[in-house]
């Protein structure tokens, strides 16, 4: 009797500790998800630039020392970084700032416009829609608009305070980058040193599969990236929209967004297209245009391009997408993803349970143990 108490203290003993360690952990990671997500950020943007890092230092120069020469090209790596992203916006913003004052030179004639396209509105309104349909929207809360609209003003001026702190973190990421860049073997070492050694070897083939999924995640959002601004400019071309390659650069950068990307870098279209064009017939096919790209983008192309890269089916991208969304908003929408490979990985290593071969000399040399 008395060893069968033992035994059940000792279970639920065992039980009450592990609830604890679980609970602290997520209570630890909970308090710094803004820390967190800084990091992984930082991550992404290493795996997005070790490649030329590793090209630059892949010929040895005679007379350097390799930990010298990986220095300068970590450091030109990342002049060459900044120096795009710096161009990217200075190229964007000085068209925008252009265009505000010619809007506010001409907003008389703007207003014009509008008070003509709201005649014709009215026209339509009064010849076209039926009686009952007229009845119904009169009965209609006439300030249940200004109600949204002021909700929705709200939200917009939490959402900038929220993301004025997140472009304060944004300083911290490339620094990080900068570090694991220059550092990522000795760091690799560490961080498998703290394992004990019986675990290593699942550590070190879990380590190597969370790296190629990011990898992969990386490169695929660059090639997305990419055909989004190469699609908005040569549309933008063909139709004679001014500021095509603001407007490409706009949309291939907002692509990182996932979902809400190409719905931001569609408004300046649409509005350069009003503002360019009279009537309505650029503006429509303006929206056509970002609405078909949008659905093709999302639906079709970064499913198989994302899913194939990361050996998710496209109709799971889509899924945890929505889920990332509902729980981590923009950021959740982001990591989805790689996420969910990482997790599909790690419960068909311990609950799948495949035969666990020796790891390969890469995996080895990725983890700085040989």
């Amino acid at each position: 009797m008395a060893t069968n108490v033992e035994t059940a203290i000792r279970v639920i003993w065992g039980l009450l500790v592990r609830l604890v360690v679980v609970t602290g952990t997520a209570y630890v990671l909970y308090r710094v998800r803004s820390i967190l997500i800084s990091l992984i950020l930082a991550i992404l943007l290493t795996y997005a630039l070790l490649p030329l890092v590793d090209w630059l230092c892949a010929k040895r120069i005679k007379g350097l020392h390799h930990k010298t020469q990986r220095l300068l090209a970590t450091i030109i790596t990342f002049i060459v970084f900044i120096g795009f992203v710096g161009g990217c916006v200075t190229v964007m913003v000085t068209p925008f700032t252009e265009e505000v004052t010619r809007f506010t030179d001409n907003v008389q004639e703007y207003g014009n416009q509008t008070k003509a396209w709201l005649a014709s509105a009215g026209k339509w309104y009064a010849k076209t829609v039926p009686a009952d349909m007229k009845v119904l929207i009169g009965k209609m809360d006439p300030q249940a608009v200004p109600k949204a609209l002021g909700k929705y003003t709200q939200g917009a001026l939490d959402t900038t305070k929220s993301w004025v702190k997140f472009a304060l973190d944004l300083v911290l990421i490339p620094v990080i980058a900068f570090y694991f860049v220059l550092d990522h073997r000795s760091l690799t070492r560490e961080m498998y040193s703290l394992v004990p050694r019986k675990r290593r070897r699942e550590a070190v083939r879990i380590g190597h599969e969370a790296g190629a999924i990011l990898k992969g995640y990386v490169v695929g959002q660059i090639i997305l990236c990419a055909l989004a601004g190469l699609l908005t400019g040569l549309f933008l071309t063909i139709m004679g929209v001014p500021y095509v390659v603001v407007l490409a650069l706009f949309a291939a950068v907002t692509r990182a967004i996932p979902v809400i990307g190409p719905v931001v870098s569609g408004i300046p279209i649409v509005l350069v297209g009003l503002l360019n064009f009279p009537g309505l017939g650029m503006a429509a096919w303006l929206t056509v245009f970002v609405v078909v790209m949008h659905f093709a983008e999302s639906k079709f192309i970064m499913p198989r391009l994302i899913g194939a890269r990361l050996h998710l089916h496209p109709a799971v991208v889509i899924i945890v997408l929505l889920i990332g969304a509902e729980f981590f908003g923009l950021i959740g929408m982001f990591l989805a993803a790689p996420v969910a490979a990482i997790v599909r990985e790690l419960l068909r290593l311990y609950y799948v349970r495949p035969p666990i071969r020796g790891i390969t000399r890469k995996e080895q040399a990725d983890a700085a143990i040989i």
